[in-house]
């Protein structure tokens, strides 16, 4: 019995179909492999090709097995090459997959391709070759860049908007404008609102400007500052500044701020400090 299970492991019949089943599927592996369309390779370890695939030599403008025995340098040119050829010696080096992201040159210009680099090791534990899967990203990252931008310059008019509605300058009669403020200000909205006045003033021929400061929620040290520094730009082109709508916590706020607010006119409400400016207007 045991002489008959013997011979019957040796079966002609059936190696044969055991044969034929592993070459069929050595067939369709190879197949896939080959016409994958990401790029696949194998490299021996001073960087020549073993194997790749048919999208390989597509990129590479070769012919069926025009690359092999050849390195990235005389496919690509030194410096693709040198690039590749650095991240093979990392993967050597380190023993372990990596991925990298690699320029590579093609006949419409320069294509990114992310790689999946990873040792190949024998049964006795020696490296004999760099795998490798790449898959062209340029288009992805080419819609990123697109959208990066796209979302900068929606961020860039939302701030000018922003900037525009949170300090309107409003012409209350000739040579007469107010700059009503709302809200927090903070160091770049303080810069702001400085460049508004000015640019106010020098629009409408301004010689008195009323910085309403009702809706502004508090006022600390830097605010105070700003403000200030804001009046005394306007000075400097002839314009008399009104600061109107102080609150009452905002007052006792500033009573303890470093600030000298001395020569600023200050009213109660928007109406004394308009009424104020009118009556100063000078007779023709």
């Amino acid at each position: 019995m045991p002489a008959s299970n013997e011979n019957s492991s040796l079966d002609p019949a059936a190696l044969l179909a055991e044969i034929a089943a592993l070459r069929e599927r050595n067939e369709l592996l190879s197949a896939v492999i080959y016409h994958c369309p990401a790029v696949i390779f194998v490299k021996d370890p001073a960087g020549r090709l073993l194997v790749c695939n048919r999208t390989y030599e597509n990129l590479a403008g070769a012919d069926p097995g025009g690359l092999i025995g050849k390195n990235d340098h005389e496919i690509f040119g030194p410096e693709a090459g040198q690039q590749n050829r650095e991240n093979d010696l990392r993967v050597c080096a380190s023993g372990a997959p990596q991925e990298v992201e690699e320029l590579i040159p093609q006949r419409d210009g320069m294509h990114v391709y992310l790689s999946v680099k990873f040792p190949l090791y024998d049964g006795t534990g020696e490296l004999y070759g760099i795998g490798g899967v790449a898959t062209d990203i340029t288009e992805r990252r080419r819609a990123e860049e697109e959208r990066n931008a796209l979302q900068e310059r929606v961020i860039e008019v939302q701030r000018s908007v922003l900037s525009e509605l949170s300090t309107p300058i409003v012409p209350i009669a000739d040579g007469v404008i107010a700059l009503p403020l709302i809200g927090t200000i903070d160091d770049e909205r303080g810069r702001n609102i400085m460049q508004a006045l000015l640019d106010g003033v020098t629009e409408h021929r301004a010689r008195a400007a009323i910085l309403d400061v009702t809706g502004v929620r508090s006022v600390d040290g830097q605010v105070a500052s700003g403000l200030l520094q804001s009046v005394r730009a306007a000075r400097l082109l002839g314009t008399k500044v009104i600061v109107t709508g102080i609150r009452p916590e905002v007052a006792q706020a500033m009573v303890g701020l470093d600030a000298d607010w001395g020569g600023v006119q200050i009213f109660a409400t928007m109406r004394d400090a308009v009424a104020w400016a009118l009556s100063r207007e000078p007779r023709r």
